[in-house]
């Protein structure tokens, strides 16, 4: 199934650390020195390693790097790549009262990433002596959404170890004192170890991949290097022996670590909030009033203001997430609904009173009819008569020769391609197309050839409109959303819509359309 994975992964000790969620792979490249004092410059890599077929996979993806309080950010930037803005973002920001550095890559739409590697540079200085680099505790958060996006997070912590190359490698931590080196890699492997850069023993691992490295006097500050083979697979990591005093630490953080999850769920704010930024940013607010439209801007510009802040507090991020959102409710509105809680009936034929009902909230949903309806066939006690005498006085849409309306029949492709085209008021575009099935004198014609010319309705072939059909209501959907300008945001969808309809799948033709129509 796939999912969308967020991966917190504490880097405490290592030369490198490597991290891959499925077959996106993190890299942390760090220092190993054995003394850092106080105006030093450390040099990070973060680097990203992305499958083949990435672009193809995934929608969306951001690395969070979380930076020891003892180092403070100088500079950022990407070795092989360019940024741009709202598609391949760096952002960085410190949060208030915890004398942290975060910096985050954003990568929102994969199509500007050339090649299959991001690496971004990490300039740092030491704010204060810490003794040995091993003492730096970094660690970075991975999230990814894929193409097929069922929501779900999962929170991991990584050893102190590195993965490499083709095969697995894994130990666990090691200290001042400590007399073996427990570990796992792959099957019946040729496990080497070298303590600092000298050969010291080696064994193989067990059927299952454990192996136990003993008759050790392991000290602080020692690097150790272990290597693992098979015929055609190798792993190798690098490892400094942590202090006795780290054990006791190391544990809490693990464990139920209060500031740390209170770190991570502000990391996690603020991406979501920069989501809701680029999301707001594209929204349409042709439909909405001058003091609406000046909400959500003042909103956006609140929100990116606090995304850019060099310190910002985790009750800022929530305040201006709330009102961005409060925002962005007023303006996408939902103009559809199901036909139950729980069920839209996309394949289903929309009826007239429905789309005539879907028309008028769009136009205006407060408006009063304040008129009766020449209709014989509708009653004022049934559910859509507002809608329909107000969309009637309009002139949008018409009945039968007989003076009926007819609201519980399925409307034809003709007769919304004719209700849309009145209310739209468009000229025929440049290119109308000549669809073998609409004759010259076919009474819509006109607003066939309007619409299909402006892309707000296609055919149900390259020649064929078949404007006696009826259009189901994923149709309506998708017509609707194309006249109000709202655009399908995948990824913002993926990550944070809610999908309460049983009969709407992810593989469903229209489901982005439905989830957006309905503003779910």
């Amino acid at each position: 199934m796939k999912k969308m994975f967020l991966y917190i992964i504490m880097a405490f000790t290592l030369f490198v650390n490597v991290f891959a969620a499925e077959d996106i792979q993190v890299v942390l490249e760090q220092p190993a020195l054995s003394e850092v004092k106080s105006g030093d410059s450390l040099k990070y890599n973060l680097i990203v390693n992305l499958p083949k077929n990435f672009k193809e996979k995934y929608s969306s993806f951001s690395v969070t790097l979380l930076l020891d309080s003892a180092l403070e950010v100088k500079n950022s930037k990407f070795l092989n790549q360019e940024e741009s803005q709202g598609k391949l973002d760096i952002r960085g920001t410190s949060i208030k009262g915890k004398d942290q550095n975060i910096i985050t890559i954003n990568a929102n739409d994969l199509s500007v990433i050339k090649g299959e590697k991001l690496n971004l540079e990490i300039e740092t200085r030491v704010k204060n002596d810490v003794g040995s680099s091993s003492n730096l505790k970094n660690s970075f958060v991975l999230s990814y959404v894929d193409k097929g996006g069922e929501t779900k997070s999962d929170q991991k912590n990584l050893e102190s170890s590195t993965k490499t190359q083709n095969g697995t490698l894994t130990i666990k931590d090691v200290y001042d004192g400590s007399k073996e080196i427990i570990g796992q890699t792959e099957k019946n492997a040729m496990v080497k170890l070298a303590i600092d850069k000298k050969f010291v023993s080696n064994v193989i691992s067990d059927s299952e991949g454990n192996f136990k490295l003993e008759n050790l006097d392991l000290k602080e500050g020692s690097i150790i290097r272990i290597v693992a083979e098979t015929k055609d697979k190798e792993a190798s990591l690098d490892y400094i022996v942590k202090a006795k005093i780290e054990s006791k630490k190391s544990s809490e953080l693990v464990n139920d670590n209060n500031d740390e999850k209170e770190l991570y769920s502000t990391i996690k704010t603020l991406e979501k909030l920069t989501d809701y930024v680029d999301f707001a940013k594209n929204l349409s607010t042709a439909k909405t009033s001058n003091v609406n439209e000046k909400r959500i801007r003042a909103a956006i510009a609140s929100a990116e203001y606090i995304v850019v802040k060099n310190e910002v507090s985790t009750d800022e991020i929530n305040k201006s997430l709330e009102e961005l959102q409060k925002s962005i409710e007023v303006i996408r509105l939902p103009y559809m609904s199901g036909v139950s809680k729980d069920r839209f009936a996309p394949n289903e034929k929309i009826t007239r009173a429905e789309a005539a009902s879907v028309l008028k909230r769009i136009i205006d949903d407060k408006a009063a009819a304040n008129d009766i309806s020449s209709f014989r066939d509708i009653k004022e006690s049934d559910w859509f008569y507002d809608n329909i005498v107000f969309i009637e006085k309009k002139g949008l849409i018409a009945g039968y020769k007989d003076g009926t309306f007819r609201p519980r029949e399925a409307m034809t492709r003709a007769q919304f391609a004719s209700m849309m085209a009145n209310y739209l008021k468009l000229q025929v575009g440049n290119n109308p197309i000549d669809f073998k099935d609409v004759k010259e004198d076919f009474w819509a014609r006109d607003a066939i050839n309007t619409l299909s010319s402006h892309g707000i309705m296609v055919g149900k072939s390259k020649n064929e409109f078949k404007p006696n059909e009826k259009i189901t209501r994923a149709e309506a959907a998708t017509i609707f959303n194309k006249v109000l300008d709202r655009k399908i945001n995948k990824s913002f969808l993926d990550k944070y819509s809610k999908n309460p309809f049983k009969d709407l799948k992810r593989d469903h033709w229209a489901y982005y359309q439905v989830i957006e129509i309905t503003a779910k």
